[in-house]
């Protein structure tokens, strides 16, 4: 199957046509699919919206269910109530509706995060490391009742904490020491509840088949799930896993003449020694290759059906954990989530139209390739199946013109959604939005800063704004990629552990080469090493100055410990409420404003109770988002990081649809900040918004000190967790 590109003329009569209009272009130029006419594009924010949407569709196919996906949890239940996503599926079959599940599976990253749940070692249903090779011992109910107990002691001693501070237990008296000492008691027995309640939520890695260890049930039935679908006892229900080849010749022989075509890993490792991808070092070249993963989601209905076909586009992966609704509540047990999982920010779209022939040829071309060689002798693949069906087929479904995009390192090296996010940033008149789980791309930054730039050399008065909301790196591996985002945005003071590490070892430098040149040795040869090396030294205290490690920043952080950082966000004696430990810099044209998102309880905007006080929770963002000036949107499952622009396959949708990106800003704003502006002509009213986003932050900052409910989700990007070190995703 190859690209259509057809081309598309539009005959302009000087006697009939008063005017036409030319826009910029928002299309790549090196995508495998060209731009689609007619298209319906339906946001869906967050997982009670997106596996609802989802269910829905599968629950009404009579052809036809076309899934891939990076992990795939066939306890899980799309809707709280409903059935499981197996068991719809198995029903779906059994209805004569084709169904088909690829999801990528690589037995080394299993070790790191399961991605299948339940399907064990070599499919032999169990965890990752093959616990389910036998049958092994019933799943017992213990960790469900001990997960009860936690819960049960959270409420007492939270009871008991409100009534201490209310003054309600005269035993301890309202003050002293013997208040304090119990008051400080309680807080660290409610952090500990927390911490164990939180640790036992997650899938379990050891024993039983990888799902929650508190829910025995799902246990059972993931591993009997994929017994059944390996040993062909689901009718009409297919299931494979992929990876990336190694390019040896055995794979033409092994697994077919299809092979020939495919890059894999080493074309990777190639490309990015050839240069392909800026910021990256050797070591980080080989972890992206030999770690790629497929990305990709999206779920495909009724293909066949081309009056009634329906496409998603999906950040959610079909974990347990990416279900919650946009309240993204405190407590799991109150949102509906499953017990531990956590709040969950996520986006995906629903699209009709003729994108779905592209979206059928991304999933049918996989499909293929892991097909084994011998069936395709007897049997043609899917693709073939398929090729009658053309763009021509779908009848408009939408005003939306919009374009599939992908990072694909199988298919010819396709980076279009690198390639869009460059065209789309080039594009930039007014604000751009992230809204992404990474913020790991430095050429991003520096292109928008660049750009700022030259407005202000053509004469530009307005200024350029920057909304993001992200994570915190919170892991001792990442946080380079993001300290040098930051750092090209004026924002690197808001990663004070990293700072703090790199003026460390400023001042290790500095005092070395001190020494040296105060200390020259006799011996001539030693002398010489010792010339070497303080110019070693001197390149070294260069490269960490260009990071920022100014003598203010080696004064103020160089000599505090790692648990001394937390304690910088907190007000001291004397100072006033409004004081940050942070001075951002002002770079010209260009207006930065970076948040992550933060439940609490009670919920925001709420007041407190006698006695209570706010607790905090992150909320974990997962969103792929990019948003530019009401114009144009590129969801996807790509994050902001040199993986998901090279190496792993990604998917994604991009649109320059003046509805539907306003549409996700106004959503997506009104969720975390409470509201989104305009201005007089309806359009993105940036500096009120910038203002009205420092305005919330800056409240929640001060409540989060004094333990008070936040007045909406956002929270200022603040990580005193995470060290510098060298990226390696």
């Amino acid at each position: 199957m190859k690209p259509d590109y057809r081309k598309a003329v539009i005959k302009f009569i000087p006697g009939e046509h008063s005017s036409f209009e030319l826009t910029m272009d928002w299309f790549a130029q090196k995508a495998f699919y060209p731009p689609r006419f007619g298209v319906k594009v339906t946001p869906l924010i967050n997982g009670e919206q997106a596996f609802g949407a989802v269910y829905d569709a599968i629950e009404a196919a009579t052809r036809s269910v076309d899934i891939i996906s990076w992990g795939f949890d066939p306890a899980m239940r799309f809707k709280p109530g409903s059935d499981r996503i197996g068991e719809l599926l198995d029903v779906r079959g059994r209805h004569r509706v084709n169904t088909r599940v690829l999801i990528w599976k690589n037995p080394l990253a299993n070790f790191v995060e399961n991605t299948l749940i339940g399907d064990g070692l070599a499919g032999s249903g169990g965890t990752a490391l093959g616990s389910g090779i036998a049958r092994g011992r019933a799943a017992s109910d213990r960790e469900r009742q001990a997960r009860h107990v936690l819960e049960f002691r959270r409420t007492v001693h939270q009871e008991e904490l409100i009534k201490l501070r209310a003054g309600k237990l005269p035993y301890y008296g309202t003050s002293g020491y013997r208040y304090q000492q119990r008051e400080k008691e309680l807080q660290a027995i409610l952090i500990d509840l927390e911490n164990q309640l939180n640790g036992n939520g997650g899938y379990n890695q050891f024993a039983g088949s990888g799902a929650p260890d508190y829910s025995p049930q799902d246990q059972e039935y993931t591993r009997e799930w994929f017994r059944r679908i390996h040993d062909g006892q689901m009718r009409n229900v297919e299931f494979r896993t992929r990876d990336f080849s190694t390019e040896l010749p055995l794979n033409a022989l092994l697994r077919g003449p299809q092979m020939l075509t495919e890059k894999g890993r080493l074309s990777t490792l190639y490309r990015l020694i050839r240069g392909e991808a800026p910021d990256t070092n050797f070591a980080h070249m080989l972890l992206l290759t030999l770690f790629a993963s497929h990305h990709q989601k999206m779920v495909l209905v009724d293909y066949e059906d081309t009056a009634n076909a329906v496409g998603f586009v999906m950040g959610h992966n079909m974990h347990r954990n990416y279900w919650d609704t946009s309240a993204h509540l405190y407590h799991d047990k109150a949102a509906g989530r499953s017990p531990g999982f956590g709040p969950w920010q996520d986006l995906s779209m629903k699209v009709q139209g003729s994108v779905l022939h592209d979206l059928n040829h991304n999933f049918s071309s996989a499909w293929d390739r892991e097909t084994f060689w011998i069936k395709k002798w007897f049997t043609d693949g899917l693709s073939e199946q398929r090729d009658a069906i053309n763009p021509e087929h779908f009848k408009s479904a939408g005003p939306t013109m919009a374009q599939i995009c992908r990072t694909q390192p199988q298919e010819g090296a396709e980076t279009s959604i690198l390639e869009l996010y460059h065209k789309a940033l080039g594009n930039v008149r007014n604000y751009a939005y992230f809204g992404n789980q990474y913020f790991r791309y430095p050429a991003f930054a520096r292109q928008l800063r660049e750009l700022a730039a030259a407005y202000i050399a053509k004469g530009r008065e307005q200024d350029l704004y920057l909304f993001v909301v992200t994570n915190h790196p919170n892991d001792k591996s990442f946080s380079s990629t993001t300290y040098a985002m930051l750092q090209e945005l004026g924002q690197e003071q808001l990663m004070p552990q990293a700072q703090r590490t790199l003026a460390e070892d400023m001042l290790r430098k500095r005092s070395e080469l001190a020494y040296l040149e105060a200390n020259p040795h006799r011996d001539p040869y030693v002398q010489r090493a010792q010339l070497n090396r303080a110019d070693v030294l001197k390149r070294e205290i260069a490269e960490l100055e260009a990071k920022g490690i100014t003598p203010e920043v080696e004064e103020r952080l160089g000599g505090l410990k790692p648990e001394d950082i937390p304690e910088l966000g907190k007000p001291k004696d004397g100072e006033s409420d409004d004081e940050k430990p942070y001075t951002l810099k002002d770079i010209p044209g260009l207006k930065v404003v970076i948040g992550t998102l933060t439940a609490c309880t009670p919920e925001p905007g709420s007041p407190l109770f006698e006695g209570e006080t706010a607790q905090f929770r992150d909320i974990y963002v997962h969103s792929k988002l990019l948003v530019v000036d009401d114009v144009f949107s590129l969801l996807s499952s790509a994050n902001i990081n040199t993986r998901s622009m090279h190496t792993d396959s990604e998917l994604g949708l991009a649109a320059p649809d003046y509805e539907l990106a306003k549409r996700w800003r106004e959503e997506l704003w009104g969720l975390h900040v409470g509201a989104s502006h305009d201005d007089e002509k309806g359009q993105c009213d940036s500096a009120k918004n910038f203002k009205d986003w420092n305005r919330v932050m800056d409240i929640n900052w001060k409540n989060k000190n004094k333990k008070e409910p936040l007045i909406a989700h956002l929270t200022r990007f603040w990580d005193v967790e995470t060290p510098y070190a060298k990226a390696i995703d």
